[in-house]
């Protein structure tokens, strides 16, 4: 009977992300204005029919929670599979490639900011500024030694995480609104920095930027009929994975309760022995590093970047992103981000009008779940990762 309820699970789990995976190419796919405020109006009606038919709903997403690994496998093979079946469907499926590719970038900074805001309390308004470090290190790298993506990319990560080891120091007494003030400020000085030095590129940026090399293989030829942006898709999809495993296992870890302990009440974790300055280094460090990767990925797929880029609107989106995922959630981050960078595109044939709708959208979302999409929840500790660090800690 149990191997009978297991295999019923497993069908309604494939049957609900298959639905849900082909309505998303249908969303991508329709260019009148109209479906798409259809699509929206659904979307809200399905939220409004989860309230009032709580149980049910419950009972549909329960084989989920119950068997996450085989939910996570079968939405990743969906994902592989994504290049192959969006040209049958969509027409411009290379520009949502492209947007599919900008998403995930944009996941992978926001994750990094979860788990400095979200987990920690840590406000970092300078996201961009990491991001532009990371792609700036890729792009010298690469122009001027002619390194490799392979070495420039972990090595973006740690100029990233480096620089946000310069900042951290000096500010360990700061939180809140005055840490949020001086990453603000920090952010400002390195955008103007990078306009006014030559040697970087100036106000003209960097251009010309190797693409991705990867033992001879060049990301800019085409895997049989498609479009050479699939390469870069593939590539984010595994680097994003790797991105979200690290955050989930950190989440999870001591790492994680320590960073909500200081998040709820510093004083008292400090009371509990938690040497709070270290654990905030570790926070700090870690979630630049994830932006630093992000940014490299970007500069040697786009080939071309330059101070505007990286300016606080991009800060402030990734902002948005964690709070309306919901601080301190990782899938709660993955759908905001998608919403709040895909949703926009659609919008792009009402251009008088898209801002106007996309600030309802955001307004409506906030009034209707105020903590977010997906608010944290409990944690279930694993103590089992990175021990080695726990040496230089407390």
């Amino acid at each position: 009977m149990k191997k009978e309820n297991r295999f019923l699970d497993y069908i309604k789990i494939i049957l609900v992300e298959v639905v849900a995976f082909f309505l998303f190419l249908f969303f991508l796919k329709v260019e009148s204005i109209w479906t798409v405020i259809v699509a929206i109006l659904l979307v809200a009606l399905i939220y409004f029919l989860s309230k009032i038919y709580k149980e049910k709903f419950q009972a549909l997403l329960e084989p989920f929670s119950r068997y996450q690994n085989f939910a996570i496998g079968v939405l990743f093979i969906l994902l592989v599979l994504y290049p192959i079946i969006s040209p049958l469907m969509i027409v411009h499926s290379t520009y949502w490639t492209l947007i599919l590719i900008q998403t995930g970038i944009y996941i992978m900074i926001a994750l990094g900011l979860n788990f400095q805001l979200g987990s920690t309390g840590m406000m970092n308004l300078a996201t961009a500024a990491f991001y532009g470090i990371g792609a700036y290190t890729a792009g010298l790298l690469a122009l001027k030694l002619g390194w490799p993506a392979l070495i420039t990319i972990p090595l973006a990560g740690l100029a990233a995480a480096f620089a946000g080891l310069l900042l951290v120091i000096p500010i360990y007494k700061t939180k809140g609104h005055y840490l949020a003030l001086v990453t603000l400020a920090f952010g400002f000085m390195l955008v103007l920095a990078a306009d006014n030095i030559e040697v970087i590129g100036g106000p003209q940026g960097l251009k010309n930027i190797p693409p991705v090399n990867i033992f001879g293989y060049s990301f800019l030829n085409n895997i049989g009929n498609l479009h050479f942006y699939t390469n870069y898709y593939y590539l984010v999809l595994a680097l994003l994975g790797i991105t979200i495993l690290v955050f989930a296992r950190l989440f999870n870890s001591w790492v994680g309760l320590t960073s909500a302990y200081i998040r709820d009440d510093e004083l008292a974790a400090k009371g509990c022995g938690i040497n709070t300055n270290f654990r905030k280094l570790i926070v700090f460090v870690v979630g630049n590093f994830f932006m630093g990767v992000a940014g490299a990925l970007y500069a040697h797929m786009i080939g071309f970047i330059s101070p505007p880029n990286f300016q606080f609107a991009q800060s402030l989106l990734i902002v948005a992103i964690v709070i309306i995922g919901g601080m301190d959630n990782i899938l709660g981050v993955i759908i905001a981000s998608i919403l709040l960078v895909v949703f926009p595109e659609k919008l792009r044939v009402i251009t008088e009008y898209r801002i106007f709708l996309y600030g309802i959208l955001l307004v409506v979302t906030l009034i209707l779940r105020p903590r977010g999409i997906l608010p944290f929840g409990p944690r279930k500790y694993d103590s089992s990762i990175l021990k080695f660090v726990r040496k230089g800690g407390s």
